[in-house]
């Protein structure tokens, strides 16, 4: 009985230490300890010399993270990275090592405010942090840099499964609305060479996303606009990607209705519409930090709550599947009313 209480103590103890170490992972990543470690075991002096630490804090550090799975030590005192952590290198083609500061930075703060949520439905991240998400970024270039990036992280495999996937043979121009820093619209611009791309986002996306090569060069435009006002640009093709959920279901409805708008101004535009659908144990996880940090009154929603929001804001859903990346995809049309 004793031992099964024990464990069950240490069980507590290292649920508790969650937030420890989620920031000492991504001190860990800022430090670039996933590369100089790597696959070899590194000694902890050659790791604190290459990083300018102390040999003692960081063998702290380390072990900390071993204890997390992240790192793997050997009888000589040496680290090495675990593979399963392997994106959090920088060289991984599928790195998240800037969702991982992103994380431990403002989002895990963020959670200072779960009773606000909890009792009102607003933003923790408003409470703990004064302004909400967007705000907060624009005030802050070298944290919107790492959330630039980490949105980027998120993206490209969406980006690869809607090239592979979906038919752009007919399409000539496509505009992401709300679409950051253009990883999404390089990716599809790179994989079909005809087509130009228009990204919609706030003056300051736009401004960092500009200055940034891109592989579809002039073929992709950045054009500040609010889009909860208008959607400025004409296209075939209209994204929203990861878009939606950010915000109360008012804004997400006026969102809509403005793409709709724009899909009247060329005949057979269409509205690709691609979420995550928060589901089972690891949606729950994911859908309540959205409720934390983005705007006040946002809240997951199903399949079927997308497509009833869709036909509120008169879009008719021509198809929906699921792509390999885990996002759904929807398909519409504008319906027709009578004007």
């Amino acid at each position: 009985m004793s031992e099964n209480v024990e464990t069950e103590a240490r069980s507590l103890l290292r649920l508790f230490y969650g937030g420890q170490f989620v920031k000492a992972l991504a001190e860990a990543v800022r430090l670039g300890l996933p590369d100089l470690a790597g696959d070899d075991f590194v000694p902890v002096a050659d790791l604190a010399a290459a990083t300018g630490t102390r040999r003692d804090v960081l063998d702290t550090l380390l072990r900390t993270l071993a204890l997390a799975g992240a790192f793997e030590p050997d009888a000589a005192g040496g680290y090495r990275l675990a593979g399963a952590f392997a994106p959090l290198r920088a060289d991984h083609p599928r790195s998240l090592r800037n969702m991982c500061v992103l994380m431990a930075g403002p989002y895990t703060d963020a959670f200072n405010g779960l009773g606000r949520t909890l009792t009102s439905g607003e933003s923790g991240f408003a409470r703990v942090h004064g302004t909400d998400l967007y705000p907060y970024l624009t005030e802050r270039p070298e944290t919107a840099a790492v959330f630039d990036a980490a949105m980027a992280e998120l993206c490209r495999p969406t980006a690869h499964a809607l090239a592979g996937t979906y038919d752009f043979g007919e399409v000539r121009r496509v505009v992401d609305v709300g679409g950051g820093d253009g990883t999404l619209l390089d990716a599809l611009l790179t994989h079909a060479p005809w087509l130009e791309g228009v990204c919609l986002d706030r003056p300051t996306v736009c401004e960092r996303a500009a200055a940034r090569p891109h592989l579809a060069g002039g073929r992709l435009a950045f054009r500040p606009a609010d889009v909860f006002a208008e959607v400025t640009a004409d296209g075939d093709r209209f994204l929203l990607k990861n878009v939606l959920h950010d915000w109360s279901p008012e804004l997400r409805l006026r969102l809509l209705e403005n793409v709709r708008a724009a899909l009247d101004r060329t005949e057979g535009a269409r509205l690709l519409v691609l979420e995550p659908l928060f589901e089972g144990e690891e949606g729950a996880a994911h859908a309540l930090a959205q409720m934390v940090v983005c705007h006040d009154g946002s809240r997951p929603f199903t399949a079927e709550d997308l497509v009833a929001l869709l036909a509120h804001a008169g879009l008719t859903v021509l198809r929906a599947e699921r792509l390999s990346s885990g996002h759904h995809l929807f398909e519409c049309a504008a319906e027709n009313r009578p004007r």
